[in-house]
Order: C-alpha cells, then sequence, then structure tokens
C-alpha cells in the first residue's frame, strides 16, 4: 500500500531527477517510469530526497514566525504571530496549526528516507549513512521545534499508512522525544563530513559541527547543562568553523547577513554552520529570493520589522556598563559611544540610505538617514518605532520588490559559543577562562571590552549579563522568544511594546505633531511611542502553545490538552 508519506515524495520526485539529470554521477530513467519501485537507483536519487529536507528551515519565513511573536523588532502592525507573542491567542488560531502540520510535514520526509535509503544497495554505506545522518539532523530540528512550542509531542519515526495505529496514537512525553533525537545525533553526527566549506558547491548541507550545535541547543533548552557543555567543547574543537573577522570590526558582524559576506558566496566565512540559501541570480524558472532588505525599508510605506526601545535598552556601554537613557538628549545621542554591535544592528543616523524621504523636514538629501520618519505619505519609509533595523539590509536590492538573495542564517558559531557559556553558568563552573573563548570572542570581533567576571556592570551579574549577550549577539536571528520561554520570563511578553523616548526628539525636525499625532505611554517618568498595549502572559497556559483544535478534532489520542487550554 502506498503510504501518506510516499504519495507526497511521488510528487516531486520526478521534478528532482528532471533538475539533477546534468550531474555526471546520475542515471535517469524515462519519466513515465519515475516510481517508487525505480527510484532508489542512484546516489543522485539519494540525494535529491535529502535535499528536500532544507525545507524545515523556512528562511526568512523562520522570522516572520519567531521574531514578529518576541519582544525586540516584531512587526510594525498587527500579524498572526504578532498576536500569538501578545497572549491574544485561541486553540483554533491557523498559525498555530501551521506551525504543527508544517514540521510533520517536514518529519514525514525524514521518514520516508530512513525507511528508503538502505535500498539504494549501488551506492556506497558512507555516502548511504552521510545522507542518513542529515535526515536524522532535520528529524532532530523539526521535533526539537514541536516540543519547544508545544511540549509533548507523537514522535514518529515510520511512514504513515491510512491504517497505521500511529496515525491515532497520542503525545509522547517532552522527555522521551528529546532523549531520542539527542540520542539519534550522537550515534549519526560522524557520519557527516567534519566541515562543509563555505562558499562551495556543497555549502548548505550539514556537517558534524552543525549537528552538535544542534545538539548543544536542544541539550540546553532541556536543561541537560553538562551534555550542552560536551557537545559544545566538540564543536569549539572542530578547526575549520570560527568567529567570522577580517579586522574590520566596523563592519564584520554586519557584513555576514548582508551581501558582503554570504557564506554560501564569500569563502572566507567559517562562522555561518547553515543558512537557508537563496539565488536569484538563477534565472526566472529557477530563481529564489526574498524580500527581506526592502521591508526593512521599504520605500513610500511602513517598515515592517521595528527595533523596539527594549532591544535599544539593551546594548551595554562602549565601555562595558548598563546604559543609563537618561544620559540622552537627542536622537543621535542614543547611538553615541555603544556596544559596536548596535549600529551595525540598528540604523543609526549618518548611514547611507534608501528608503527616499527620512522624517527629517530640515534636509532634502535623501541619501542618508538623518532622522525617523513618523507619518506614511508614502513618500519614504515610516517607523512605527522610531527606528529602523540595519541587520540583514542590502541596501542595492531595497529598490525591488523580492529581489534579495542574502542567506538567512540558521545556525552560526557564535550560538555555540553563547550555549557554552551559558550551560557553564547554570552549572556553577563558569571561570574567565571559559569567557574568553567563547563570550570575548564575539566582543573581540567588533572591539567591545571584555566580559569580565571580577568587574561586571554595576547593578548587575553574569547570568543576567550572558542572557543580553545572547540577545545582542543574536538579534534578529529568531532566537528572542525561544529565550524568554525557557527562562521563564513570560512577563516580558505581557509588557506594551515601547519605542522611541519623546524627549530625543527634536520638534523642529519632523511634520508630526509629537503631542498630538502620536500616542506615548509614560514609563519611569519618561514618555516613550506606544506600538502596542493590551499584551498578556498567563504562566498557567502561555508557556506552550496548545494543541491545535483542527489536530485534536482529527486525532482526539492527543487529549489531554495542554495546561490551560481546556
Amino acid at each position: 500500500m502506498k503510504t501518506i508519506y510516499k504519495r507526497t515524495l511521488y510528487a516531486f520526485i520526478s521534478v528532482l531527477i528532471a533538475a539533477s539529470c546534468n550531474d555526471a554521477f546520475l542515471e535517469c530513467p524515462p519519466r513515465d517510469e519515475v516510481t517508487d519501485a525505480t527510484f532508489w537507483q542512484t546516489e543522485g536519487h539519494v540525494r535529491s530526497v535529502a535535499n528536500t529536507f532544507s525545507a524545515s528551515l523556512q528562511g526568512k519565513y523562520w522570522l516572520n514566525i519567531t521574531e514578529i511573536m518576541a519582544d525586540s523588532a516584531p512587526w510594525a502592525v498587527t500579524t498572526a504571530f504578532r498576536t500569538i507573542g501578545a497572549g491574544n491567542y485561541t486553540t483554533e488560531t491557523s498559525q498555530i496549526n501551521s506551525i504543527w502540520k508544517t514540521a510533520y510535514d517536514n518529519i514525514g520526509r525524514t521518514n520516508y528516507f530512513l525507511n528508503n535509503y538502505n535500498r539504494a544497495e549501488n551506492v556506497s554505506a558512507e555516502i548511504r549513512e552521510r545522507y542518513a545522518a542529515e535526515a536524522y539532523f532535520y528529524r532532530a530540528y523539526n521535533y526539537w521545534v514541536l516540543t519547544t512550542f508545544f511540549g509533548d509531542v507523537p514522535f514518529i519515526t515510520e511512514e504513515l499508512s491510512v491504517e497505521s495505529p500511529d496515525v491515532y496514537r497520542g503525545r509522547d512525553s517532552k522527555k522521551t522525544v528529546v532523549e531520542a533525537i539527542t540520542r539519534d545525533l550522537e550515534e549519526h553526527y560522524k557520519n557527516l563530513p567534519e566541515y562543509v566549506q563555505a562558499a562551495s558547491a556543497e555549502y548548505g548541507r550539514i556537517s558534524q559541527c552543525t549537528a552538535l550545535a544542534l545538539l548543544s541547543r536542544i541539550y540546553l533548552y532541556n536543561e541537560m547543562y553538562d551534555e550542552a557543555v560536551s557537545a559544545c567543547v566538540r564543536a569549539m574543537a572542530n578547526t575549520y568553523y570560527g568567529v567570522y573577522s577580517t579586522g574590520h570590526p566596523e563592519s564584520d558582524y554586519m557584513d555576514m547577513f548582508n551581501y558582503t559576506a554570504r557564506a554560501s558566496r564569500n569563502a572566507n566565512n567559517n562562522e555561518i554552520l547553515l543558512s537557508y540559501i537563496y539565488n536569484y541570480d538563477l534565472g526566472e524558472t529557477a530563481r529564489t529570493s526574498h524580500n527581506l532588505s526592502r521591508e526593512c525599508w521599504v520605500p513610500g510605506d511602513y517598515a515592517r520589522f521595528v527595533p523596539t526601545n527594549s532591544m535599544i535598552e539593551a546594548y551595554l556601554t562602549k565601555d562595558g556598563q548598563i546604559w543609563d537613557p537618561s544620559t540622552a538628549n537627542s536622537y543621535e545621542d542614543v547611538f553615541k559611544d555603544r556596544d559596536p554591535r548596535m549600529v551595525q544592528s540598528i540604523l543609526p543616523p549618518g548611514t547611507p540610505w534608501e528608503g527616499l524621504e527620512d522624517g527629517d523636514i530640515t534636509s532634502d538629501d535623501n541619501s542618508i538617514f538623518k532622522y525617523p520618519k513618523f507619518v506614511n505619505d508614502k513618500r519614504g519609509c515610516m517607523t512605527y518605532s522610531g527606528y529602523y533595523m540595519r541587520k540583514y539590509v542590502e541596501p542595492s536590492t531595497v529598490k525591488y520588490v523580492g529581489h534579495d538573495d542574502n542567506d538567512i542564517v540558521m545556525i552560526r558559531f557564535a550560538e555555540v559559543l553563547l550555549n557554552y557559556a551559558e550551560a557553564k553558568e547554570q552549572l556553577g563552573t563558569l571561570t574567565q577562562d571559559d569567557l574568553d573563548i567563547s563570550i570575548n570572542l564575539l566582543r573581540n570581533r567588533v572591539g567591545m571590552v571584555k566580559l569580565e567576571l571580577a568587574n561586571l556592570p554595576a547593578g548587575s551579574d553574569i547570568r543576567t549579563e550572558i542572557r543580553r549577550e545572547r540577545r545582542v549577539e543574536l538579534f534578529f536571528e529568531g532566537h528572542r522568544f525561544f529565550d524568554i520561554i525557557r527562562w521563564k520570563q513570560g512577563e516580558l511578553l505581557a509588557e506594551d511594546l515601547l519605542g522611541v523616548n519623546k524627549r530625543w526628539l527634536d520638534q523642529g525636525r519632523l511634520s508630526v505633531n509629537l503631542n498630538t499625532d502620536l500616542t506615548w505611554k509614560t514609563k519611569n517618568g519618561q514618555q516613550y511611542l506606544l506600538i502596542e498595549t493590551g499584551r498578556q502572559f498567563d504562566p498557567n497556559k502561555h508557556y506552550l502553545l496548545p494543541v491545535p483544535f483542527k489536530q485534536m478534532q482529527l486525532n482526539p489520542n492527543l487529549a489531554p490538552q495542554n495546561p490551560g487550554w481546556n
């Protein structure tokens, strides 16, 4: 009997073969003879199925889900994912069902592969096991997504026929799933290459270090700190990967996310372990692209992702102290003498600009950003927060719709270093040497002062600073929502989303009336632009998403529902 997952694969097997027929190693059967029975014959067949696994990463859409739900750079106007982050959703919210269904669709691909790849008897065992290790990686990745969002989920490793009892199985405990996927990774990661060369034809495939990075993430998220340290140490021992630096601290961090140092095309970028790769140059019928640069600086409309005040205040001063907002007396002051990653992530005044008119009515130079624009008059890029993104923006593509093909970074070596420092701190074994081989390597890249146990910022502690470092370094890379959830800091999601401080703006440079055209909220005696209010977080229910109502209807054995959602 054809299985559910096999039927899914049949729909694109012929496409995969047609797309791969130029490969010298691939023997192409006639298209009218392509079936599951004839498919598993060559390395090209095996590889083409493995190529489908990367869809699990979702690319730019992953930022749509994760960043919009968090508090650092949400979508400017209300969307379903912002509603989820605000705690204003139900079991019937379709995007929650989409998260569930997408993950299981992706798991289905890996299960289909793992249940069939050994049929390729003409392919060497070494090659087969390499691609099987990729399948285990992506299956683990998707179960990490599911367990992080939903907790207990059905752990399915077989292909499902319509008569399979697993179609209607109940949920397995999160602990059981985590044990299984980490065991799979531990047992199979050495079948992967030690590294995958940046800018090579193989870039985008999984390496041993990439698998170890995912292992460290899963262990850390599940408070398995000894295991997290072990995975990090093994990844950090890899001699190929490291912190990307060319001796240009003013731009190296930013360049990893635009065209300058995208690892798919820059052989010197050995920091990015895994990206979702786009290529606009492939031609009209094959090109892939996204629209992130234009969304951040969209000419003649509002900026989509906008940095919030809480993100602005997260950056330390350049000498490693907590920034005091009262020391700023102008918009320009906000960006002065801060952690250098701030101006490489959030657009500072004086930067070349492609968003048409900004908000400064005293200037007609549209080539340089000077001041935020608060009115959507269709003549320039408006911001709902008073700030604009710089990270991920490729200025050369802003004027075009859907022309971006910079890589979307999914896992990079920096995360391994941060995971290591956090796990060591949680174990109570963190030393200055540990900081110097982890967080301080990231600070060195941008010329930021070292983090020192003996000289922490006044009024802070090492756990707070490690978490701050993670927020700053991994800003706008899809980590913030998950970090808030696993740190049990859900109250942060209930806070109003705020933007720029009113005191930092000069009415004489703006077309809007600050007193009547914008809405402000007083916090700590200061007025901040109000982006969104009415957010909530119930710790008894919102640390997990509910099992989607549609899935509960299809399979009543998924009951009981997650706490608080009955």
